[in-house]
């Protein structure tokens, strides 16, 4: 009798283990959407709307269009370029076991994204733009990106 016992509960572990990699989406290469990013002082994407005041940085906000390309999918595991019109990066990223959720992490950076069908969005956060630690310490955005799957 344990023999059978242990024999389904190593049956349902290995089921959903073969489950989990099936939830593997593959991702069209190319998605278009809008960004909204608010931040203080000059982070990655920002077109400062004023000079820093008795030490105070300015605060900015904006909406941008922009793309995503997947450059490369191996599995979970991804390599992205994102352009908009005054920034360029490549991202790396892995999508959940559920196949539901896309972390992604850039030089200065990181945020989640949820993936539905067609559609990826999420939200995070940078710091920083120039590459100096005082720039990264008095610099910082965040965003929040909606991006449609292009045929």
């Amino acid at each position: 009798m344990k023999k059978i016992i242990i024999g389904f509960i190593v049956f349902g572990f290995s089921a959903s283990i073969f489950a989990q990699n099936a939830a593997i989406p593959q991702l069209s290469k190319n998605w278009s959407g809008l960004v909204s990013v608010t931040s203080m002082g000059n982070t990655y994407q920002t077109k400062t709307n004023g000079v820093p005041k008795d030490g105070v940085m300015p605060f900015n906000s904006f909406d941008i269009a922009a793309t995503i390309t997947i450059l490369k999918q191996d599995g979970r595991h991804l390599e992205l370029l994102y352009r908009s019109a005054n920034y360029e990066s490549r991202y790396v990223g892995t999508i959940s076991m559920d196949g539901k959720h896309i972390q992604i992490a850039y030089q200065q950076g990181s945020g989640s994204y949820s993936l539905e069908g067609n559609k990826l969005s999420g939200c995070g956060s940078g710091r920083g733009g120039k590459g100096t630690f005082k720039d990264w310490l008095n610099s910082y955005s965040t965003w929040c990106e909606e991006f449609i799957a292009q045929p």
